[in-house]
């Protein structure tokens, strides 16, 4: 299934979230930032393709557990 408009805003969201992991080293940060991408994850459209993402970003992800 080809992935929708609002599948592809939420997949670029998700890219620029890890972006944000990725620039600070704060703890508590890191943490509020996970959290936000295990939200992004588990409601995004159901078309979201995965393997669309960046490199980086799915392994960032699954280091995180994020990628089930």
């Amino acid at each position: 299934m080809a992935e929708t408009a609002f599948a592809t805003l939420q997949r670029k969201q998700i890219e620029a979230t890890v972006g944000e992991l990725l620039l600070t080293d704060d703890f508590y940060m890191r943490l509020e930032i996970t959290e936000r991408l295990r939200h992004l994850i588990a409601h995004a459209d159901p078309t979201l393709d995965r393997s669309q993402l960046s490199e980086g970003a799915q392994e960032e992800l699954e280091e995180l557990d994020l990628l089930h």
